[in-house]
């Protein structure tokens, strides 16, 4: 740790941060204003370097450090960190937030701060990333105007900082740790703050979670992802996926917020009283979870509990998942976040770390549709969760794999439909009533045969095919056709009652008629 000396303003190296010493929290001026390393450590400070602004803090800092606190060593980030070392760049943000932490006092300057009132809530420095963890981590924090008067503490000002930052007056007065808040409730104070560094919006939490990563700069958004990561790994709190996208026109992402933007609403949830073990895994295809779900019957769509409250409203707290493979999840409708009141089912399955825009676009792209009767009832799908029965449609995901059915019910006659999505084509079969009990046992085993898998001859390359029919009631019956080609946005399966004595469509007349009775 490199320190200045408050009488000399000389800097000098120590290994830890046990020494005493005033620590400085600022917002940096323009480029030029502040002084570097490179110029404190010279042999003799130029004309140029001791008339920068950044030298005035400085001075400023250590005079203050001395006389009002008897303080021999400063810390002040502009000139106390050699920046051309990445190793001694990486191990300061790794240990700025102790650094503050262990600091006798901290001083904030707010150049900004004028006689007026309202400039301290109208100040740069709220809105800075950086200025977070300094404005927490210290023991005392004193505030400082542009003329570096006395302007109260975090203390006597908690109430103005708390509607400013959104930042519980409990967590400013140190009555509790952070490790009690809900990580989406932390993350929520970092929504609206801005850093010059994209990566840097992830860097400056490090403290505030308590984590340790490597700064890579250059990876731009992929910090933030990297971040979620470390803390998932680290901690079994759900409400890390409690975020809502309002920046994205994306209907389907992974589990993970792509900025701390994204939890800017949740800065009143709390956690659920809760007595179960949650573990979670990051593997090669995303975050396996062994968690309670529910299921919204009007979208079809998973919701997944994340033991949280939003906030006075005592509603608990989930997110929507659509399925997109046998095991495999993604977050659907990331702009909202539904509140739960069904009972969970308890089942282990994996869930998409991050969802790019082609593959959001790819599982709302890979569907086929349904037109279905009235007097027809779906009565199961497999897998659960891949049917939409709001808008009548399969969604086979974005992995290009997908093989499923479903279960139709007429008067007392059960049929089927198998689907199978691969190459970017669907193929389809009507399986009888008869055939089904054997075939629905042993699905996925009876399909890993590609002489079966041959079965589901009807796709939608076939600008129309007639793959089944069935008694209906009366004198009808009831046909099962593939509408492929182009004619429409996507393809689909008609289930269509017809009066029995009536001739098929022209286009119709050349397809095979296979029976489902």
């Amino acid at each position: 740790m490199i320190l200045i000396d408050t009488r000399t303003l000389a800097l000098q190296e120590f290994q830890n941060s046990d020494q005493r010493y005033a620590i400085l929290s600022h917002t940096w001026g323009p480029a030029g204003e502040e002084v570097t390393y490179d110029e404190m450590m010279a042999p003799e400070r130029s004309a140029a370097t001791r008339f920068k602004p950044g030298y005035d803090k400085i001075v400023k800092t250590c005079e203050i450090a001395l006389a009002n606190y008897k303080l021999p060593y400063a810390w002040v980030d502009t000139c106390c960190i050699n920046k051309a070392s990445s190793a001694e760049l990486s191990e300061a943000i790794n240990s700025m937030f102790r650094w503050y932490k262990d600091a006798w006092v901290g001083f904030a300057y707010i150049s900004d701060m004028t006689e007026r009132a309202s400039s301290f809530h109208q100040s740069r420095w709220f809105s800075r990333g950086w200025t977070l963890q300094e404005l927490i981590a210290p023991k005392d924090l004193i505030f400082f105007d542009r003329n570096w008067e006395f302007r109260g503490t975090r203390e006597s000002r908690a109430g103005d900082i708390s509607t400013i930052t959104g930042i519980p007056t409990s967590v400013l007065h140190q009555y509790v740790e952070l490790s009690e808040i809900p990580i989406a409730q932390r993350f929520s104070w970092a929504s609206t703050r801005e850093t010059t560094r994209v990566e840097d919006r992830a860097y400056s939490l490090l403290g505030i979670f308590d984590i340790n990563m490597a700064m890579m700069y250059g990876e731009g958004q992929k910090a933030f992802i990297r971040l979620q990561e470390h803390i998932l790994s680290q901690s079994a709190d759900l409400s890390i996926f409690l975020w809502t996208d309002l920046e994205t026109n994306q209907k389907h992402t992974g589990l993970f917020a792509p900025s701390p933007a994204c939890f800017i609403e949740m800065r009143k949830v709390v956690a659920e009283p809760t007595f179960t073990q949650r573990e979670f895994f990051l593997t090669n295809r995303g975050i396996r979870l062994k968690l309670g779900l529910t299921w919204d019957t009007e979208t079809g769509l998973a919701i997944l509990p994340v033991k949280h409250l939003f906030g006075a409203s005592d509603k608990p707290a989930g997110i929507y998942l659509r399925r997109v493979g046998q095991d495999l999840f993604v977050r659907a409708h990331p702009q909202i976040c539904p509140t739960v009141d069904a009972e969970k089912v308890y089942a282990v399955f994996t869930a998409a770390k991050t969802l790019t825009d082609f593959q959001s676009k790819s599982v709302a792209h890979n569907v086929i549709g349904l037109t279905i009767p009235q007097e027809v009832t779906v009565t199961r799908v497999e897998p659960n969760g891949s049917w939409d029965p709001s808008r009548h449609l399969l969604h086979a995901g974005h992995t290009n794999a997908f093989l499923g059915y479903m279960v139709f019910q007429l008067d007392l006659s059960l049929f089927a439909i198998v689907f199978c999505f691969r190459s970017g084509r669907w193929s389809a079969a009507a399986i009888s009533r008869d055939r089904w009990p054997a075939v629905q046992e042993s699905f996925y085993n009876y399909y890993q045969s590609y002489a079966n898998l041959a079965e589901l001859k009807y796709n939608d390359t076939m600008p129309g095919a007639r793959m089944a029919s069935l008694k209906g009631p009366h004198s009808t019956a009831m046909v099962v056709y593939m509408r492929g080609g182009h004619a429409q946005p996507h393809p689909f399966i008609e289930l269509q009652f017809i009066d029995q004595e009536d001739s098929l469509p022209p286009y119709m007349q050349q397809v095979t008629n296979d029976k489902v009775e």
